[in-house]
Order: C-alpha cells, then sequence, then structure tokens
C-alpha cells in the first residue's frame, strides 16, 4: 500500500512538472485532460509574456516520441482569443512524451527552463524520452529544441532512465547504452563489469533491430579498449554470426570500400555492397561510419570514372540512390563549376550537355524536398527539412535559373528564380540583375522599377542594373543631368553611413616598396612616379573567377574617377602560367568593354614564377590569394587593403569612392 502511494506521488509531480502548474499562467496545455496515444488533442498556446506575444500568426513543430523514436510534424495555430492559440491534431499510437515549439518569423519560443512538453507516463519511453531531451550528451540522437537553461545534470538524466526502468521494465533492451552512457558520466568510473553485463543480456535477444544492434556498437564503444580488447571482440563476432548482413557487418564493409586503392576492386566491392547491404533495410538506422565514409565511398567512384574515362554517366545514373549531399555536390562539380568558368572566360563549356546534366540532378534534388532523409528524422520537421534544402541548394538553383535563361527555356528560368528568392532577393547583385532581366524581358516594367529600387538601397546593383534602371528614367521623363540625384535619392542613408564608418575605421598607414611594370599600354608604369596622385591596384589573373566577378564594380570606379588625373587604376595581371596570357588578357578585356592598364607582374626570382610584385607585397602585408585590392595615398603610404569579391559592383564602387574621397580630404 505505501508502495502504491509513492507511486502515485511521484505521478503528480511528474505532471505538475510538465503542466506548469508552478507558472503565473499555464502555457501550454492538452485537451482531452488526460489522452491517450492514438487520440485527437487540441493544444493550447497563450503567447503572453513571451517572445510571441506580438504575434500576427504562430505555427509550430511538435516532436513525439514514439516507440523510441523521435517525429516531428509543422502544426499550424489558430488565434482563440486574448493571445491564445489553438490548433487540433492527432497523437501517434505509441506516443509517449511530446514537446512542442511555437514560431512566428525569426521569433521562437522553446519554453526556456520548463519545456512545452507533455508526457504520457503509462507508455513505455515516457520517462526517458523526457530525460534525454534535455540531457547534453545525447545532442546528437535528439531534437536539439529545448533552451539551454532547461539542460539538466547527467544525475537527473540517469533518475529519469531509472524510473523508465522502474515503470516500464520491458524497456531495457531500448534503452541500455544511454542508461550505460548515463551511469558511467555521473560515477566517474570504470563500468565495465555494468557494461559487460547488460550486453550479455541484450544479445541473448536473437531477434535484436538494427537499433538494438547499434547501441550494442555505441555501448562497447563505452568500454576502454586495451583492457577490454578480448570483450569487445567476442561481442562483435556474435554480432557478425548473428546479423551478418546487419549493422556491424555493414560498417565494416562501408569502411572496406572506402579504404580500397585500386579502383576495379573499389567498383566491385561496392556492387557487392550493394547487393547485401541495401538503403532501404537501413532506414532507420544512421551509424558515425556511415556518416564519415558512405558519402566519400561513392564520390571516389563516380568522380574516378570521370577523372580516369571522362565517364559522366555513372554518376548522373546513379542520382536517386546518392544522398542529397551528394546531389548538391554532383551539381557544383558537374554544372556550376563549368558553367561559372565558361561565364567568366576561362574554360569553354557545352551549354546544352550542362543543361541535360542539371535536369537530371535537380529533378531528383527536387523530389528530395518531399521528404525528411534520415539523418536528420525525428530533428526536423518537413517544413525546417525544407528551409534547410533551400539554404543549402539555393546557389546550385540559381546556376540552374541562369542555365535555363542561356537555352533560353524563360518560364523554367522563372521557376526557379522565384524559388529562391526569399534566399536572395535584393541582397545579391548577380541574382538581382538576373531576376531584372526577367522581369524586363516579360514586360513588367513598373515591378522591374521597384525591385531595382529594392536593390539600390541594399547596395547590390550591377552596371547592367543601373543601365535598365536609367533607361526607364528617361523612358518616364527624366533626363541624364538628374539620374545621378535619383539614384542617390534611392539609396539608405543609414547603411551609407555605417559602410563609411567601418571603412574608416579599417585604414592603414604602412610604408610600401616601388614596383616597375610593364603596362598594356605601352611603356612601363613606376610606382615612385605616382606620388601625388592616390594609386588603385587590383592583382588579379586569367584563371581568377573571383577576380573577374569583381571587374565590374572596378569599371565602376574606373569610369567615376576617368577625368581625374589624381587617381590612378592599375590592374595587375598576376601568377600567369600560360604562354599567350598577354594576348588572352587583352582578348577579353576587349570582350568585356573594361577600360583598363593592365600592368604584367615580373618574374620573380624566388619562385620562377610571374608573381614578383605580388610575392614581395603578399609576405610584406601578410595576405594570401587574389583579388586583392591596395589604395596607396598622395605620399606613398599603403592605406587600405581588401582581399576577396563579396558580389556587389555597387558595394565595391563605394569602397573604392569612400577611401579616395576620404584620403582626398586628408591631404587639403
Amino acid at each position: 500500500m505505501k508502495k502504491m502511494k509513492w507511486i502515485l506521488f511521484l505521478f503528480s509531480i511528474t505532471n505538475a512538472i510538465l503542466a506548469q502548474e508552478a507558472a503565473p499562467v499555464q502555457k501550454f496545455s492538452l485537451s482531452p485532460e488526460h489522452p491517450n496515444p492514438g487520440d485527437e488533442i487540441t493544444i493550447t498556446y497563450i503567447a503572453s509574456d513571451s517572445p510571441l506575444q506580438n504575434a500576427k500568426n504562430v505555427t509550430g513543430v511538435v516532436y513525439t516520441f514514439d516507440n523510441f523514436k523521435w517525429l516531428a510534424n509543422d502544426i499550424t495555430m489558430q488565434p482563440a482569443g486574448d493571445k491564445k492559440w489553438q490548433t487540433k491534431m492527432k497523437l501517434s499510437d505509441h506516443a509517449s512524451f511530446i514537446s512542442c515549439v511555437f514560431k512566428s518569423d525569426t521569433l521562437v519560443d522553446k519554453g526556456e527552463k520548463m519545456p512545452h512538453a507533455w508526457m504520457f507516463e503509462k507508455v513505455p519511453g515516457a520517462y526517458i524520452g523526457w530525460g534525454l531531451l534535455r540531457s547534453k550528451p545525447f545532442q546528437d540522437q535528439v531534437p536539439n529544441i529545448v533552451h539551454d537553461s532547461a539542460y539538466i545534470k547527467n544525475e537527473v538524466g540517469l533518475m529519469w532512465a531509472n524510473y523508465e526502468l522502474k515503470y516500464h521494465p520491458e524497456s531495457r533492451k531500448r534503452i541500455f547504452f544511454e542508461g550505460l552512457k548515463l551511469k558511467q558520466l555521473v560515477t566517474g568510473q570504470d563500468e565495465a563489469k555494468l557494461i559487460k553485463r547488460e550486453l550479455r543480456f541484450v544479445l541473448a535477444d536473437n531477434n535484436l533491430d538494427n537499433t538494438a544492434q547499434y547501441s550494442i556498437q555505441k555501448s562497447l564503444a563505452l568500454l576502454p579498449l586495451e583492457a577490454n580488447k578480448a570483450f569487445v571482440d567476442s561481442v562483435q563476432t556474435v554480432l557478425l554470426a548473428k546479423y551478418p548482413k546487419g549493422v556491424l557487418a555493414r560498417d565494416q564493409e562501408i569502411r572496406k570500400v572506402f579504404m580500397e586503392s585500386a579502383f576495379d576492386k573499389k567498383v566491385k566491392l561496392y556492387e557487392a555492397f550493394e547487393k547485401n547491404f541495401p538503403q532501404s533495410s537501413f532506414e532507420d538506422v544512421y551509424t558515425d561510419t556511415e556518416s564519415l565514409f558512405y558519402d566519400k565511398m561513392f564520390k571516389a567512384i563516380a568522380y574516378t570514372y570521370i577523372v580516369n574515362n571522362k565517364d559522366y554517366n555513372y554518376a548522373i545514373n546513379s542520382v536517386k540512390k546518392v544522398s542529397f549531399t551528394n546531389l548538391l555536390d554532383y551539381h557544383w562539380h558537374l554544372v556550376s563549376i563549368p558553367f561559372n568558368r565558361d561565364s567568366d572566360g576561362i574554360e569553354k563549356a557545352n551549354i546544352e550537355t550542362l543543361r541535360k546534366y542539371s535536369d537530371a540532378i535537380i529533378a531528383e534534388m527536387e523530389s528530395r524536398e518531399a521528404y525528411v532523409p534520415k539523418m536528420y528524422a525525428g530533428k526536423l520537421s518537413l517544413k525546417e527539412w525544407q528551409a534547410k534544402v533551400l539554404d543549402y541548394a539555393a546557389r546550385e538553383y540559381f546556376t540552374r535559373a541562369k542555365l535555363l535563361e542561356a537555352t533560353k527555356a524563360y518560364d523554367l528560368e522563372e521557376k526557379y528564380l522565384a524559388k529562391i528568392k526569399p534566399f536572395f532577393g535584393y541582397k545579391d547583385a548577380s541574382y538581382n540583375e538576373v531576376y531584372t532581366r526577367m522581369l524586363l524581358r516579360k514586360g513588367k516594367t513598373v515591378e522591374a522599377k521597384e525591385y531595382i529600387a529594392a536593390a539600390v538601397k541594399e547596395n547590390q546593383v550591377t552596371p547592367e542594373i543601373l543601365a535598365s534602371l536609367k533607361a526607364i528614367y528617361l523612358k518616364e521623363g527624366g533626363n541624364e543631368v538628374g539620374f545621378e540625384a535619383y539614384l542617390q535619392s534611392l539609396k539608405s542613408e543609414s547603411n551609407i553611413q555605417d559602410h563609411k564608418k567601418k571603412l574608416i575605421s579599417e585604414l592603414i598607414n604602412l610604408p610600401i616598396e616601388g614596383f616597375e611594370l610593364e603596362s598594356s599600354k605601352g611603356g612601363k608604369v613606376k610606382l615612385a612616379d605616382q606620388k601625388g596622385k592616390i594609386v588603385v591596384l587590383d592583382f588579379w589573373a586569367m584563371w581568377c573567377g573571383p577576380c573577374k566577378n569583381a571587374m565590374p564594380g572596378m569599371q565602376m570606379a574606373v569610369k567615376k574617377y576617368q577625368n581625374d588625373d589624381n587617381v590612378k587604376f592599375y590592374f595587375v595581371d598576376t601568377q600567369e602560367y600560360i604562354k599567350d596570357f598577354k594576348a588572352q588578357t587583352q582578348a577579353f578585356i576587349k570582350e568585356k568593354g573594361f577600360d583598363f592598364t593592365i600592368l604584367y607582374d615580373g618574374k620573380n626570382p624566388k619562385t620562377g614564377k610571374l608573381d614578383q610584385v605580388y610575392y614581395k607585397y603578399s609576405k610584406a602585408f601578410k595576405f594570401s590569394g587574389i583579388p586583392e585590392k591596395m589604395i596607396i595615398d598622395q605620399n606613398g603610404k599603403l592605406r587600405w587593403m581588401s582581399n576577396g569579391y563579396f558580389g556587389s559592383p555597387s558595394e565595391l564602387l563605394d569602397e573604392i569612392s569612400i577611401i579616395v574621397s576620404y584620403l582626398k580630404e586628408e591631404n587639403k
């Protein structure tokens, strides 16, 4: 009788905690009051005094611990008056525990110290689900949804594991790894005796599922290997004997295929692996070995076919069986890189072939948006996965859109531009250029003008966009003289001032050695002869895509100062390795219509390469890579440096202009 009373007291404490009865206002509740798995329930959320108290819409995700697996389901809340939100949903058939996260745009309410959670204590998994969700040692295997303040000590996590075993002893074979790990963390002692006892108990079962098999592997990893090698080997031998096509056997084969260096043998090993361990049989388990080596194993085969035999078919024909990560990698290497190199004038590509590859890869990528892959199962809802896909794949979808434009598939291009607009819209100059071009092609002049205005405010425009805006402005009755003032009126003054403040804070004042280099316009240019002038140097090369991408912005700067003899721009062509680079350089500059004075870097006696000045400056000022921009003031001092290119021609123009204007004022 006393024991029964104690148990009932325990349950009342548990429900009080989960229902947050101690809080002044109950933020989260379910009805009916005592729901069971499989029931339809109403979830009520009160947003007052929460991050969402002023929200106009609320969505969320319900994370369910069901049969010792996590499920994640999107919900949409409906207003129910006085900052109250509700929705109905059907509990899964074996739900033992749920936790909710509520959202509105970028705001999130996890419940802070007390998550919005509910325990169905009569169902196996209830206690361990509540404990694991808030235990940091298991962050990699549970949804990462609790506030930092909600994490519990390992001792408390172990308490919840013990409660699970006390009230649901049948859970023992489902939670033995978690219990053993917590026990070892709490005691800080060698728990080999306990671990071995538990593993012998579990191994007595001849019908272990994939999850239990992998839990045995993880439990073995808790043992110091040197002192327990014989036991570890014996357990692995038993696992392989009982489950020759099980999780451990599969992990070992993944490593074996990955490590094989002979290509023909690697291919045969993979073919046997694929037959013996089909992916469909392992959708319920995702091991560390698979995470580390599976994708690399397959990519090594696919890309070796390409490198050795120029055979792209193996990769393209495998799109349905590779991971989403590999699909991204395929599209980047087989489509985006050659397309970008073609666009940058580095290497010609067959656009129709790229379109064919893109068609196959992108179709499969989009089909994967319909379901959450196993590595994220239970951790991300479908909408969260789709948001992650957009984050991962936006660049590839953008290449897709540009490729469709190049092949005049305009309707499809518009589809992909719309798809990635939430990711890029207004904040990426390259995207803004293509999107504006699409609007103008469709005759949507008013919409294009509005879009360009928003892009100008973000300082993410290209010369082409500005030319389009000017054409619209003139057509609407504006005049040449007034365009610059009109353009300035569209810009964000606060953004300009913030940018200016940041750049001025980065100014330096260092001595710099001179140079004397051959000029594309004849003769030689000496830095020493430029005293009294502001000199802008841009180190670049024909093989450097980012260098070329930055050139429209640099052309804008050159044009702005074309009549100012006190500002000189020199583009130092460095690190070239082909014999006719000068001819290719001239052809490229002419093709693009750039008005640049090119200086050819000299031969470096230390390296034997054409990087004499670049090498000297990179060592002196500790930078590497190109493009590298440097501004030297009227007194011959280095005042500003910038490495790389960040994607906006108009922003680059502003950077050059701000520094040049500051140096002019400073020298008065």
